[in-house]
């Protein structure tokens, strides 16, 4: 054997060693035990919202409402579609998902947990003038909840602000991180 041959033949006992020695390596460290390491970082929870006073005559804009909507029917993606308009007029986003059977909902309601809610009836404004807010006792989701049924169509042309009669407490939404806080109003 010539001095060439030697050295590609310790050369290849080399890598198929090292490729050994590798496989071994990840093979044990997918099946591993994760370690009970007491010194993880659990995720500190932030405020999602900061609560603020709106007094009467002032505006609360879109940009300072959430909004979580709902599938009441069977079109696929209509929670979707409905929560990417509310997006554009400046609603802060929410919960997106199927509503809960009980919910009966043919075109579109507007739910709030609290009476007389302000953020609530700017929602229902974008829905047109007749859809009325319903008092419900569950809470879907962050903000205010909308279900939007079958026969849902699309928003209406409604100003994006509405005119504070009463003293008001509103949960302004902290932007998200890496959220696009220059969203059109």
């Amino acid at each position: 054997m010539g001095r060439r041959e030697i050295t590609t033949t310790i050369t290849m006992l080399i890598l198929c060693g090292m490729l050994v020695v590798g496989a071994v390596w990840g093979w044990r460290s997918l099946f591993a035990d994760v370690p009970a390491d007491e010194t993880v970082a659990e995720p500190s929870a932030s405020p999602s919202c900061t609560t603020e006073e709106v007094d009467p005559g002032q505006r609360l804009r879109s940009t300072q409402v959430r909004v979580s909507v709902f599938n009441g029917g069977n079109r696929s993606g209509l929670a979707d579609s409905t929560m990417a308009a509310l997006r554009k007029r400046g609603f802060r986003p929410g919960d997106v998902g199927n509503a809960p059977a009980t919910a009966n909902v043919r075109r579109v309601a507007v739910w709030s947990t609290e009476e007389n809610d302000v953020e609530a009836r700017l929602v229902a404004r974008q829905f047109g003038k007749r859809v009325e807010v319903t008092l419900a006792e569950e809470d879907l989701g962050p903000g205010v909840d909308v279900i939007v049924g079958n026969k849902f169509k699309g928003l209406k042309k409604a100003k994006r602000s509405v005119r504070v009669q009463s003293p008001q407490e509103v949960c302004i939404p902290a932007p998200s991180p890496g959220a696009d806080t220059n969203a059109a109003g």
